[in-house]
């Protein structure tokens, strides 16, 4: 795989991968074990090859995939095949200062759930964007080293976001009230210029929680 450009900007990366379809065909990249072309991809997702090629573009406008040019049977024009770049600094860093807030908040933090939820908030402002909000839930959540996903919500109403594999589950299990409050504070800040309001549920599952979103 090849380096990811080093002047990428992470807005493009935040909203490429805002969109589930994207994830799926960055997974199925980051998994094969060599180049993908767009057909292999189609059959892999069950999406159009048109589908395809339209991620595949928003993917490689942000740096995540690059392409290279295969000589196909019979004459014409070579085909793409595609893989995904390696995680740059960007990329890479992204999650860095939630780690590290998570750290120190579980450790020298004294103020208890309202301090820890304040300190998320602010990240998740800084996060926030501007799509519909349960594309800035995923979007953020896969950024924070989650793995967001779509859930049955509990009435009609609700949609439902699975946040499997937290990425902080150890601290979160020891000190939900801070760890848990800074991930509340986090869904907050970025819903807070939509009119949804988020509750966070913790650990619904062993290594899976969920984050329920109420339309205004």
């Amino acid at each position: 795989m090849t380096e990811m450009p080093r002047d990428v900007d992470a807005q493009l990366v935040h909203h490429a991968l805002a969109v589930p379809s994207r994830r799926r065909l960055m997974s199925l990249l980051r998994e094969a074990d060599g180049l993908l072309g767009v057909d292999d991809m189609a059959a892999a997702t069950g999406l159009s090859v048109a589908t395809v090629r339209h991620h595949l573009t928003a993917l490689a406008g942000a740096g995540l995939v690059t392409a290279t040019a295969s000589a196909g049977p019979g004459r014409g024009r070579p085909r793409l095949r595609y893989a995904a770049t390696r995680p740059g600094p960007r990329e890479e860093g992204a999650d860095t200062p939630f780690r590290e807030l998570a750290q120190a908040l579980a450790e020298a933090v004294g103020g208890g759930p309202g301090a820890s939820r304040e300190a998320g908030l602010d990240w998740g402002r800084r996060l926030a964007g501007s799509g519909p909000a349960a594309e800035r839930v995923f979007a953020a959540a896969a950024r924070m080293g989650f793995a967001p996903r779509d859930g049955a919500g509990p009435d009609p109403g609700t949609r439902r976001v699975l946040l499997d594999g937290c990425p902080y589950r150890e601290l979160a299990r020891s000190r939900p009230e801070v760890v848990c409050a800074v991930h509340q504070g986090v869904l907050d800040g970025l819903l807070e210029s939509s009119g949804t309001t988020v509750r966070l549920l913790p650990f619904i599952g062993p290594d899976l929680c969920a984050a329920d979103l109420h339309p205004a």
